[in-house]
């Protein structure tokens, strides 16, 4: 079984997952599962999520070889991406780790190899393992319920995958969600806030998730209005020093990489309390190696 959606667990399977993963944080373990090997398959950039995969494997004795977009692949030769997925089956690894746009279904891919796929990212479709990181980031946090969460998104909602499983996930576990940010860049979600204003929407919230404007998903005539858009969105919806001064000290400020300081966070932020990024990226690595665990060794 492939593992495309966070609609495919439940909240056993999810806190079975947590539970690994905060256990992988404290113990050093070496599963026998060093005769397994993990393709990587990377059709868009990635930094956090391609090497946090990686090491996630390397910590568990699993061997993984690289696709890294198309540089040096048949790719270059106009192979089509099902094609690439496909011939890299048929060398039988053990899993398959995909991370593309929506120009390749995953859903149809994973009927058609017989080797399980993990989605590492998938067009604006969804980002199961991200979202899964970000809320085990807000539990150890130990701030007792999650239906006491309200997470407002601020951003690039529209483009946002991370969103895409989040809106899968909170209803599993029971916290809130709030988008915020210029009308063009959010959805209409069913019982979702949405907010025009920065300071109601921080009035609204617990956890602050900021989102980079995507415009490599954004069409022509929409990338032409590049810089008024920037510059409207600093204006208006930056997370800086001044829009968080009154806001509560036991807030928390999270952002699923890559940061375009100066943009969506203000340079200050890194040094702000509340910011637990790196500890998002931290627990990248824990979850995906829970994942990577139960897929090779112990069925969910």
């Amino acid at each position: 079984m492939s593992f495309l959606s966070v609609k495919q667990l439940n909240t056993e399977q999810i806190e079975k997952l947590f539970q690994t993963a905060s256990f992988f944080k404290t113990k050093e373990v070496k599963p026998k599962l060093d005769d397994k090997i993990v393709s990587l398959i990377f059709f868009e950039p990635s930094t956090r999520t391609r090497m946090s995969f990686e090491v996630a494997a390397l910590r568990l004795g699993v061997k993984t070889h690289l696709l890294n977009n198309k540089l040096g692949t048949s790719l270059e030769k106009d192979e089509t991406l099902q094609d690439t997925v496909k011939n890299i089956a048929a060398m039988k690894p053990d899993l398959l780790v995909v991370r593309c746009n929506d120009d390749l279904d995953l859903a149809e891919m994973s009927k058609e190899v017989d080797v399980p796929i993990l989605n590492a990212g998938w067009g604006t479709q969804g980002h199961p393992t991200q979202a899964l990181l970000d809320i085990l980031t807000v539990k150890e946090q130990q701030r007792g319920l999650l239906n006491k969460e309200r997470i407002l998104f601020v951003g690039d909602v529209k483009h946002s995958r991370v969103v895409s499983s989040h809106l899968e996930l909170a209803p599993l576990l029971g916290y809130q969600i709030g988008f915020c940010g210029p009308e063009e860049m959010l959805i209409d979600s069913p019982g979702v806030q949405k907010f025009n204003q920065l300071s109601e929407g921080l009035k609204w919230a617990t956890t602050v998730y900021s989102l980079r404007v995507q415009f490599e998903r954004y069409s022509q005539k929409e990338k032409e209005n590049q810089q008024l858009t920037t510059a409207n969105f600093i204006s208006h919806f930056q997370l800086n020093a001044q829009a968080l001064s009154s806001w509560s000290k036991e807030g928390l400020i999270l952002h699923p990489g890559p940061v375009n300081y100066g943009v969506e966070l203000a340079p200050e932020i890194i040094k702000d309390s509340r910011n637990l990024i790196l500890k998002q990226v931290e627990h990248g690595v824990l979850v995906r190696m829970a994942l990577i665990y139960h897929f090779l060794k112990e069925q969910l």
